[in-house]
């Protein structure tokens, strides 16, 4: 049982950043709040089959260029999210450096780093921040599950974090932890008395029922510079999740709902051998990217995929030698689950480029083949803004 330590004086609310300050911060007081006694568990000390162990290996440790951290979470295969007042802008991406396993026992060049350099986005009212990461981390390592139903008061909830206490010895290691509590009440955010400190700062706050992710972690109640207080404080995932499928929806977007009997109008059905062969199993592209790639066979085709909202300009390049083989590709638009045709890219040079301003928000699909049965290796490379 938590024994609640009471502050005299005003309450003092302040922002988790950590030991240091990161870029941009200097004028956010840095600490989150142990509530009473230290309850907090490094998680590699829970068994394996612990959904709270299972949830942790989608945390990551965020250190940035001037020394400063927070915590962050993997909420798709590709994208992390982590507080706005850690990642203000662009330029708080520049040198930082993201990992997966900074836990008790492991040395660090075990630690798992992950490349993390494509600013997504954020909104300073809400308190989070994303970027997009290459290599899919998410789906190596783990990513959560969000719930976007409204909280309710007095429920078991449990913080994966980065952290330990620097209070008591300045120079522990901040590793993985697990911090048990309930939420003890609920306003504009979700208050809860499980532990934190300074460097917490977007952690994911899980339901101990379902074990989806309820909150975003970022502040703390009383204490002052003492590292103890009364309450600690998230952003609800009730008010993130709309936000976010209302202006980031290619973060969230679930095919689940693809109809498995459309095809490509017009075209013989593609061929299913090696992945991405078929309008169904197209490689999503989240964010810009570029990849080598080959056409391997005369019935080979490579499909890709991407969201799109209404207004952005999209742009697809194929990069190849002509005389090697020449390749072409066409664009489809997914409507009221038909694979609509758009554009062909066909001539008789090296390289194939296609740039549209979209009229209307929806998956946009892209085609690469060779012509006549051509073969050749090739680099794509992908935007959208």
């Amino acid at each position: 049982m938590k024994k609640l330590l009471l502050f005299c004086g005003v309450l003092v609310l302040t922002v988790s950043c950590g030991k240091d300050v990161p870029v941009g911060q200097a004028d956010i007081q840095s600490s989150s709040i142990i509530v009473g006694d230290v309850e907090w568990q490094e998680v590699v000390d829970l068994v394996s089959s612990d959904p709270k162990k299972v949830n942790s290996k989608a945390v990551a440790d965020i250190q940035f260029s001037n020394g400063g951290r927070c915590t962050g979470f993997f909420i798709s295969d590709d994208v992390l999210m982590t507080n706005q007042h850690c990642i203000r802008s662009a330029s708080d991406v520049i040198g930082m450096k993201v990992f997966m396993k900074h836990e008790k026992g492991v040395s660090k060049s075990n630690w798992a780093p992950v490349n993390c350099t494509q600013f997504i986005g954020n909104d300073t009212t809400l308190d989070f921040a994303l970027v997009s990461c290459s290599g899919s981390p998410g789906a190596v390592y783990g990513k959560v599950e969000l719930d976007s139903s409204e909280v309710v008061d007095g429920s078991n909830i449990y913080v994966v974090h980065q952290n330990c206490d620097y209070y008591a010895d300045y120079n522990c290691d901040w590793s993985k932890k697990v911090s048990e509590g309930k939420v003890v009440g609920i306003e504009t955010d979700v208050f809860y008395d499980a532990d934190t400190l300074g460097g917490s700062s977007g952690s994911p706050v899980f339901s101990d029922d379902d074990h989806k992710v309820v909150a975003i972690h970022h502040a703390g109640y009383g204490g002052g510079w003492t590292g103890r207080g009364i309450k600690n404080a998230g952003v609800p995932m009730s008010k993130i999740v709309p936000f976010i499928e209302a202006n980031y929806p290619q973060v969230l977007a679930d095919d689940s709902d693809d109809d498995d009997s459309q095809t490509d109008p017009g075209q013989d059905p593609a061929p299913v051998e090696d992945g991405n062969d078929s309008f169904d199993d197209a490689t999503y592209m989240a964010f810009s990217k570029s990849s080598e790639e080959s056409i391997s066979s005369e019935e080979d085709v490579d499909f890709y995929k991407t969201y799109v909202r209404k207004g952005q300009v999209l742009k697809f390049d194929v990069k190849f030698k002509h005389n090697k083989g020449d390749l072409d590709f066409k664009v489809y638009k997914k409507v009221d689950g038909r694979y609509v045709f758009v554009k062909s890219k066909v001539s008789a040079t090296d390289n194939e480029s296609v740039s549209l301003k979209t009229s209307s928000s929806g998956y946009y699909y892209f085609k690469v083949y060779g012509y006549n049965g051509a073969q050749n290796s090739y680099e794509y490379s992908f935007s959208k803004k």
